[in-house]
């Protein structure tokens, strides 16, 4: 991977070497319908901003061929005079655009002269509203008018506080408007694609409360907008006249949106902290510096360069930062890490040629002008990926935290011995059995105390006693049907909760049922066991509407059974006169 950046940035150096060839003078004609104007560009330089069009023509011995990158003549204070000759053929047409197609230039003061004429006059430049602007695009264009076999010469005096990136073009209107149709294309869908991703992160955010979401969907916002006011359409679609978006949208929407986002958005996603606390604090301490910045900026406490400068260092920090951690976490198995470094290798060859573009050291073209778009574009699809990832890990986390939670309930809900519900989970099914009971829809609470327990738990231990507890609450569920619940309150105590039964008769019958079920022995310590069940009920709505009171009354009639000869059924009633053998 180090040899790939060291390739690039080699490429970067070869391509940034200055042609040394002699300019030549623009031809309009032929079957060109589109022309680089820059191979025949020269330069005057007017460091105190001071030269006037006399000035400047009578200097034209001066002007000499720019030893920069192709149209990017870097970060400069002065003004600049750049002329083109131009020279239309016999059947050339007369109508041509001329185009700057870079929207951060300010000022650019257009001449067309035909000898020692001026004939044609233009100011363009974002310093001017774009209602006012001499012809509506996201370029800086000006419709002039050439007559066939005629020589003419260019002057533009261009002078920005930005990167003075200067890609002249002259084009017929129908290539231009051609040209111009695919880049709104083009950006539209890049636009619409981060709109999509935008969206379905604040979705997510608003659904599992998750702040890497919010972080994600603030750098794409500030990444989009950079690149909706980097190539024009901010002022021809959005803010239209308004000087101070023109002046500060594209340092604004870096700094604010995509590095506070970005680092923020690294730290969370790699959990920076639990590897690297410094590095974490140092993310922070990025987002913090980016969000101070951007807000002196807006604020006019410091000017555009300064902006400019402070996003260009502070941009590629949050991938330099964390590329140790992405690397950890990768080494470690971790989808995440390896997301980021996949997203990364790309985003840093777009992110290398942004920088050497705006410092002036890299030529302007397609390419140039767009890797660092499509390289966001790629590093936000693979971060996208980590959103997806991160959503796997909440719902596993989510489920983990499900099952647990059905885990620790069961443990305070069942006995430990039987597996069958203790007291606690009782409470729970009477309480919703209990609603839906009425006189013809009896539910019937059955206290069992077996009968020659402590016998065989002395005589065989403890260990048989526990063995015939479970065959015993094994032997009352066969009896059972699946709706009716057996629970164990402790030592040698069931009860049996018999839902929708139509009368006491019912009742009775599944209480004999129980009483028959234990006529045959028990394994228990590797003998067979003989035990007796002496059982108490009660009925609900019938002997009481509340726990409480029928497990009082089902007692109080179990313990009356053992007092009559146990190994039988009593009923507590809720009157003497109901009580029942």
């Amino acid at each position: 991977m180090l040899f790939a950046y060291f390739r690039y940035i080699a490429l970067l150096l070869l391509a940034a070497a200055p042609a040394r060839a002699a300019p030549s003078t623009l031809v309009l004609g032929g079957n060109a319908n589109a022309i680089d104007a820059w191979p025949a560009v020269t330069m005057l330089a007017d460091p105190l901003r001071t030269l006037s069009l006399e000035h400047v023509l009578a200097r034209r011995a001066a002007f000499a061929p720019p030893q920069v990158p192709h149209a990017n003549l870097g970060i400069r204070r002065e003004a600049v005079w750049l002329r083109i000759p131009v020279h239309t053929t016999a059947t050339a047409t007369r109508r041509w655009l001329l185009a700057v197609d870079y929207a951060a230039i300010d000022q650019i003061d257009l001449y067309v002269l035909n000898g020692v004429q001026t004939v044609r006059q233009a100011a363009l430049g974002r310093a001017i509203p774009f209602s006012q602007r001499v012809w509506p695009s996201s370029k800086h264009a000006v419709m002039l008018e050439f007559e066939p076999g005629q020589r003419y010469e260019l002057l533009l005096r261009v002078q920005t506080s930005s990167t003075m990136i200067v890609p002249v073009t002259l084009a017929t209107p129908e290539v231009f408007h051609a040209q111009e149709a695919r880049l709104q294309v083009l950006q539209g869908l890049m636009a619409g694609a981060a709109l999509c991703l935008l969206l379905y992160s604040l979705t997510q955010w608003v659904g599992l409360r998750d702040s890497m979401f919010l972080h994600y969907a603030l750098s794409l916002a500030g990444t989009t907008l950079f690149f909706v006011t980097y190539f024009g359409l901010g002022a021809q679609h959005l803010w239209g006249d308004s000087d101070w978006l023109s002046e500060h949208a594209a340092p604004l929407t870096v700094l604010l949106g995509a590095l506070v986002g970005g680092f923020l958005f690294i730290d969370r996603a790699l959990r920076v902290r639990d590897i690297q606390p410094l590095v974490s604090h140092g993310l922070r301490a990025g987002a913090t510096t980016a969000a101070l910045t951007g807000g002196l900026f807006a604020a006019d406490l410091i000017d555009y360069r300064m902006a400019q400068l402070s996003a260009t260092l502070l941009g590629p920090l949050p991938m330099l930062l964390a590329i140790p951690v992405a690397w950890v976490r990768a080494r470690a198995g971790e989808r995440i890490g390896a997301y980021m470094l996949i997203g990364w290798g790309l985003y840093a060859f777009g992110a290398l040629t942004m920088v050497g573009l705006l410092r002036g050291y890299v030529p302007v073209n397609f390419w140039t002008q767009h890797a660092f778009q499509f390289a966001s574009l790629f590093e936000m699809l693979m971060w996208m990926r980590v959103l997806g990832v991160r959503i796997e890990d909440l719902r596993a986390s989510a489920q983990r935290a499900h099952l647990e939670r059905d885990a620790l309930r069961s443990l305070a809900h069942t006995d430990a011995l039987t597996s069958l519900p203790n007291r606690r989970g009782l409470n729970e099914a009477l309480a919703r059995t209990l609603t839906d009971c009425a006189p013809d829809r009896v539910a019937a609470v059955f206290l069992i105390d077996l009968d020659g327990f402590k016998a065989i738990n002395d005589r065989l231990g403890h260990d048989a006693g526990d063995e015939l507890l479970v065959n015993v609450a094994r032997r009352l569920e066969a009896t059972l049907r699946s709706s009716d619940v057996v629970a164990r309150l402790g030592g040698d105590e069931f009860v049996v909760l018999a839902t929708a039964l139509p009368d006491n008769e019912a009742a009775q019958r599944l209480g004999q049922k129980l009483l028959d079920a234990f006529r045959e022995p028990l394994m228990a310590g590797g003998q067979l066991c003989r035990v007796g069940l002496t059982i108490g009920y009660a009925l609900a709505p019938l002997d009481g509407r509340d726990t409480l009171t029928l497990l009082k009354r089902a007692d109080a009639a179990m313990y009356a059974g053992k007092q009559s000869g146990r190994h039988c059924l009593r009923r507590g009633a809720a009157s003497a006169g109901l009580a029942t053998a």
